[in-house]
C-alpha cells in the first residue's frame, strides 16, 4: 500500500525515537528520517 521508500521512511523514523528512548514519534523523528532519503531531500531543497 505505501511506497518501499515511505515503509523505510516511517521505519527510521521509529527507530530514532525508540533509540532516544522516547515514548512517542514525532515530527522531529520524520524529519531526521527524511534527511535520509535522497529522493525528500530533492524535494525539500526545492521548496
Amino acid at each position: 500500500m505505501f511506497s518501499k521508500d515511505l515503509e523505510y521512511t516511517i521505519g527510521q523514523c521509529y527507530k530514532q525515537a525508540r533509540d532516544s528512548r522516547h515514548e512517542f514519534m514525532t515530527v522531529e523523528h520524520l524529519l531526521l528520517s527524511l534527511l535520509d532519503n535522497a529522493s525528500a531531500v530533492g524535494v525539500l531543497r526545492a521548496c
